[in-house]
């Protein structure tokens, strides 16, 4: 073996693009799907952080986990920015909501924290007959 063989072990960063970017909304939804509680249970927010959906998101897309940071420290940067970008989104607009196979489905959005640039999203689910109410943004 010659030496170059032995220097080209750098692994290339996977690339965030926008048609990645665009699934990070799908990871949230299964997410809160599976994070909500049954019917009867008593209303409870479930508490998502946008670095912990970020986490999620690159885990579950390319098998890279959060202590590989510093490794991969551009992908891990610009899935957690645009994380952010989209929980801005979605507190103004106060609700996420969309029907899939299994029906209708529609939370409340309100801000719990934020911890330096770490915004952490409280997530209620509404229903017809719930008390929970929005205010008109």
């Amino acid at each position: 073996m010659t030496n170059s063989t032995h220097t080209k072990s750098i692994v290339r960063e996977p690339e965030a693009t926008a048609s990645v970017l665009d699934s990070i909304p799908d990871c949230l939804k299964d997410t809160l799907l599976k994070s909500s509680t049954p019917e009867g249970k008593g209303r409870k927010s479930v508490l998502i952080s946008s670095n912990n959906l970020a986490n999620r998101f690159i885990l579950s897309r390319w098998g890279i986990r959060p202590s590989q940071r510093r490794r991969y420290k551009n992908l891990f940067a610009s899935i957690r920015k645009h994380c952010r970008v989209l929980f801005n989104h979605y507190l103004l607009r106060g609700r996420i909501e969309w029907i899939n196979i299994s029906g209708k489905h529609l939370f409340g959005v309100y801000k719990f924290d934020e911890v330096r640039g770490n915004l952490i999203l409280g997530f209620v689910v509404m229903t017809p007959e719930s008390e929970w109410t929005l205010s008109n943004r």
